[in-house]
């Protein structure tokens, strides 16, 4: 089982991967966001010229719906919006590789490989476009000012200034207490880790601050090795 974790000021997405030993499995999905965030993404949205758009979060919900729903190596597909900034999905795949790919990503995409028993992530700037094709929301016009292909080469102090001018005094604390978290159950007994902790016999943390992911200033990576 993988437990994904992020908070993106005030937004929290946790995703639980079972994955069987033949390497098919399922997502659990549960996605929830504050006030504060929401109102931030939709007063940016108000500028946009798009009649009846839907809210940022519904439209973030439903592109990862409609490309799961549109996969090949993803079945059992349902999403259900649970309160007015809440969501719940479900959904089963075949692999790993089936399920990125569903969801956008390139045959030979470098952010999530599992080979031999070992699970990389890797993200800088040269790949950080193929996250998009898997996350929409993050090339959405509402967000992309905050992201990484914006603020190259920007230093934190100078971003968090930014960031306190686009959204006020609430911004940069939301953005420097929040992190994202990678949880992992690995199959087999842990062997080797980088870039992360050993937390059990079989389990991995992965964390960085939020910060990290925004400015992509170094590469974002970790290894988790098991038995058979």
């Amino acid at each position: 089982m993988m437990i994904v974790s992020l908070v993106l000021s005030g937004c929290a997405v946790t995703e639980k991967l079972s994955i069987n030993p033949a390497g098919d499995g399922r997502s659990d999905l549960a996605l929830s966001a504050e006030p504060f965030f929401i109102d931030v993404l939709n007063d940016f949205q108000e500028f946009s010229d798009t009649k009846n758009p839907e809210s940022v979060m519904d439209k973030a919900v439903s592109d990862i719906q409609k490309n799961l729903q549109r996969g090949t190596g993803t079945s059992q597909v349902s999403f259900t919006k649970t309160g007015e900034r809440s969501y719940e999905g479900v959904f089963s795949f075949s692999s790993i590789s089936s399920l990125l790919s569903d969801l956008g990503a390139d045959p030979d995409q470098s952010l999530l490989t599992v080979k031999d028993n070992t699970m990389t992530f890797y993200l800088d700037l040269e790949n950080y476009p193929q996250l998009t094709k898997v996350i929409p929301f993050l090339a959405d016009k509402n967000f992309e000012p905050f992201g990484p292909t914006y603020n190259q080469g920007i230093s934190a102090e100078d971003y968090l200034e930014m960031i306190s001018f686009m959204l006020g005094d609430e911004g940069p604390d939301a953005i420097t207490s929040s992190s994202i978290v990678l949880d992992l159950q690995t199959p087999g007994d842990i062997t080797a880790v980088s870039g992360g902790t050993k937390t059990g016999p079989r389990s991995f943390r992965f964390q960085f601050p939020l910060l990290d992911f925004l400015l992509l200033q170094k590469p974002i990576q970790c290894s988790v090795s098991w038995k058979n």
